[in-house]
């Protein structure tokens, strides 16, 4: 079993999630159960789906783990759009959040390639 917090993909990953807190302290009130609570929860799975899958002996359960982690980076990369589009999100913090997730995605996307070779 690997600590969980040794791993960089969940290093990047969890920085991440404090990154999308910190700005979406500053969206509408009235978002709070909407758009704020959406893409907080989507956020917070990647670095929680990273942490499970290390606690898994299987590789294969391993790998399904870390393709969660990815498809909420994807549903986030989403709702950073969205927020942008509507004009909740400032173009430069829209930039640097995305430019995180997509390095968390090319992690992930290396250690599933590499987790699935060694089958």
């Amino acid at each position: 079993m690997t600590d969980f917090r040794e791993i960089k993909e969940w290093e990047k990953a969890h920085q991440l999630t404090v990154d999308v807190y910190e700005v979406t302290k500053y969206f509408p009130e009235e978002e709070l159960q909407g758009l704020t609570q959406q893409i907080r929860l989507a956020c917070a799975a990647i670095p929680i789906k990273i942490a499970q899958g290390c606690d898994r002996e299987n590789r294969s359960e391993k790998v399904s783990f870390l393709q969660l982690a990815k498809d909420s980076a994807t549903e986030v990369e989403y709702y950073l759009l969205l927020a942008y589009e509507l004009e909740m999100l400032e173009a430069v913090d829209y930039d640097r959040l995305v430019s995180g997730v997509v390095e968390v995605k090319e992690l992930l996307e290396c250690l599933i390639e590499k987790l699935s070779r060694n089958f």
